[in-house]
C-alpha cells in the first residue's frame, strides 16, 4: 500500500497525468474548431420567405443570408407576379420553425415572364382518372365538377378553361387550370348491354346514350375526332346481345378501325 502511495505522488506520475490531460484539451479543442469550420455545427439561419421575391434579387438576399439557392422549375401560376418565386424548400422558418446551415441550398421554382406554352388534348369521353392523369404529366392544372348525365359516371362530358369550352389544339401556359366536367349518373340500376360489333363509335353513343353506360373507344389507326366517330366496331367488353346484363354505370370499352 505503502508504494502506491508512493507511485501516486511520485513525479513520474505526475508527469503523465499532467501530458494526458494536455492531449485530452488540445482534442477537445480541436474537435470544436473543426466542427465549426467544417460542419457549421450549432449554426441556427433562419430560412426567409421568397414568395414573390423576383429571381433577379435572389443572389443579393441569399448572399446576406449565408444561403444558396437553386431554380429547379418554372411553372405557371395565375395572378402570380411574374419572374418571381412561387414555391421553395425548405419552407419558410416562420412557418415550420426548423433552421438551417449557412450554405444551405433553398429549392425554389419561378413563374417565367414568358411561361411555356403546351398544346392541350382532348380528354372527352375519358375517364376522370386518366384525364386527370393525362393533363398532369403535361405540366397543366385540373379541377373537377360534376354534372348530371345519362352516359356512365366517371367520364369526361365537357372540358373548359375559364369557363369556356376548350377548342381543338388550343395552346395554353404550362400550369393553366382545366375544369373537368365529370358525368355524375344515378346507378344502381341493371340493363341490357346492346351488341355493338358492327357499329360506328358515334352510332353507338347513340345506342348507350339512355341507358346510363359509358363507351370508352380505342381506335389506334384513327388520327382525329372524326376518324374516332366513324371507325368501325370490332370488339367490345363486355360483350353485349341478348341476355347481356349489366350495372347502370358500367364502362364499356369498343376496339374500333377507321
Amino acid at each position: 500500500m505503502k508504494n502506491i502511495f508512493q507511485f501516486l505522488f511520485s513525479k513520474k506520475y505526475l508527469y503523465h497525468l499532467i501530458a494526458i490531460l494536455i492531449v485530452w484539451v488540445v482534442i477537445v479543442v480541436f474537435m470544436q474548431y473543426y466542427l465549426k469550420s467544417h460542419t457549421n455545427f450549432g449554426q441556427k439561419i433562419e430560412v426567409p420567405t421568397l414568395y414573390k421575391i423576383h429571381a433577379d434579387d435572389l443572389p443579393q438576399l441569399m448572399k446576406s443570408k449565408k444561403l444558396a439557392y437553386e431554380i429547379v422549375d418554372s411553372v405557371y401560376v395565375d395572378n402570380w407576379p411574374k419572374g418571381t418565386v412561387c414555391w421553395q424548400y425548405p419552407r419558410p422558418t416562420d412557418s415550420t420553425m426548423e433552421f438551417v446551415k449557412s450554405g444551405r441550398v433553398i429549392q425554389v421554382s419561378i413563374v417565367p415572364s414568358k411561361p411555356k406554352m403546351i398544346q392541350v388534348p382532348s380528354v372527352l369521353d375519358k375517364s376522370k382518372r386518366m384525364a386527370e392523369s393525362q393533363l398532369e404529366s403535361l405540366g397543366l392544372r385540373t379541377k373537377i365538377s360534376y354534372k348530371p348525365s345519362n352516359v356512365g359516371p366517371g367520364f369526361v362530358m365537357e372540358q373548359l378553361v375559364n369557363g369556356k369550352a376548350l377548342k381543338p389544339n388550343q395552346m395554353l401556359p404550362k400550369g393553366s387550370l382545366i375544369e373537368l366536367v365529370v358525368a355524375k349518373g344515378n346507378g344502381g340500376a341493371v340493363v341490357t348491354l346492346p351488341n355493338l360489333i358492327g357499329l360506328t363509335i358515334s352510332d353507338a353513343k347513340n345506342r348507350l346514350l339512355n341507358l346510363n353506360l359509358a363507351l370508352h373507344p380505342e381506335c389506334p389507326s384513327c388520327q382525329t375526332a372524326t376518324d374516332i366517330d366513324q371507325a368501325i366496331i370490332k370488339n367490345q367488353s363486355p360483350i353485349g346481345g341478348e341476355g347481356a346484363n349489366v350495372a347502370s354505370g358500367t364502362i364499356v370499352t369498343v376496339w374500333a378501325e377507321k
